[in-house]
């Protein structure tokens, strides 16, 4: 197969990178903040909870940017990437993350191909919506690349990526929590990016 048969979709936070808003709930002191798809899978009533949470405390979106140039990519992650590039794969990073918190974290992982959310600010600086890609699901992209034939591998780690990783030609379950797990006893659950790329071969 070639690069145009070969299709990896892979998450972003839990995967590649630390989870953005728990450490946005460190910096912030805002505890309530630590919630993500891992405990509450409706991610829009996820998201609606973090924008009323960020204006009760007057955090700007200028104030997230500015505590997430702290984070860094997990250890072997650009690696990872590049195998799978190796090996023939297109590489999508397929997140419910948003662009104005993520990218400069994805220009370290090399800028692949990314399709994420987009959020909205006000006047006065603060989030105020969320401009979602359009999309049902995560699995739309999978069904699309199965329906042209590709063989797609997608790897992620929470309640939102299940529905993607059952539509993968081989779909794997990094570290999840035991809620998750719970919820997808027939995916392939796995400790390392390592481990996934021996078990593609």
């Amino acid at each position: 197969m070639n690069s145009m048969d070969k299709l990896a979709c892979i998450d972003l936070e839990g995967v590649l990178v630390p989870e953005l808003w728990p450490a946005i709930a460190v910096r912030t002191g805002i505890r309530d903040l630590f919630a993500t798809t891992r405990e509450i899978p409706d991610y829009d009533a996820l998201m609606r909870q973090r924008i009323v949470l960020l204006r009760q405390h007057g955090v700007t979106l200028s104030d997230l940017q500015r505590i997430l140039k702290a984070i860094k990519p997990f250890n072997g992650a650009l690696a990872f990437l590049q195998v799978l590039e190796a090996k023939g794969y297109r590489v999508n990073i397929i997140s419910d993350c948003f662009h104005e918190l993520a990218d400069p974290l994805l220009h370290l992982l090399g800028g692949p191909t990314t399709l994420c959310h987009r959020l909205t600010v006000d006047d006065e600086g603060f989030v105020s919506g969320c401009d979602y890609y359009p999309r049902k699901g995560k699995e739309e992209h999978v069904d699309k690349a199965l329906a042209q034939g590709q063989q797609v591998v997608a790897v992620g780690d929470a309640f939102n990526d299940i529905n993607m990783l059952r539509q993968a030609s081989q779909g794997f379950l990094l570290n999840p929590s035991i809620s998750t797990l719970s919820a997808a006893p027939d995916v392939r659950a796995v400790e390392s990016l390592e481990e996934i790329l021996e078990l593609i071969g």
